[in-house]
């Protein structure tokens, strides 16, 4: 059987056997005369689907490049951060250390000047006793001396 269409294409019906419900399968010339088992239309517009699904695929593949760009950047990141953050902590216990030690510190200067002004006070009072000790004797050798005389 052979139909004409309102196109430029012709459209034969083959005899196939066990397929279709009315047996029929359909053969298309296109316009180049190219021997189609798809309508021209449809077998072009299968191709600019083909052409469309390569172009999205191309397109992912360059955004999971660019996600993939992205998180090794942001882990890089993360890792500078990190590495930041752990050396501020450090810092930061040092200087509370520091602060401490500090404390300590003062507090036995404070401690070794207390005593050693104690120590100046006594030595101050034993240098006053002294001198009256002194000045007691060399009047007793003057008054000896006066009464030798």
């Amino acid at each position: 059987r052979v139909s004409v269409g309102t196109t430029r294409r012709t459209q034969y019906h083959l005899q196939k056997r066990g397929t279709m419900a009315d047996g029929q399968q359909s053969i298309y010339f296109d316009s180049t005369y190219t021997l189609r088992v798809v309508e021209e239309d449809k077998f072009k517009d299968t191709e600019r689907l083909n052409e469309e699904c390569m172009q999205f695929t191309t397109k992912m593949s360059q955004f999971q490049e660019t996600v993939k760009v992205m998180v090794e950047g942001m882990d890089k990141d993360a890792t500078r951060v990190e590495s930041a953050k752990l050396k501020a902590l450090g810092q930061r216990n040092r200087v509370e250390s520091e602060k401490e030690v500090r404390k300590i510190k003062r507090n036995e200067l404070e401690s070794l000047i207390k005593d050693k002004k104690d120590l100046l006070e006594r030595l101050q009072l034993q240098h006053e006793s002294l001198k009256k000790v002194d000045q007691e004797q060399k009047a007793i050798i003057e008054r000896l001396g006066n009464n030798e005389a």
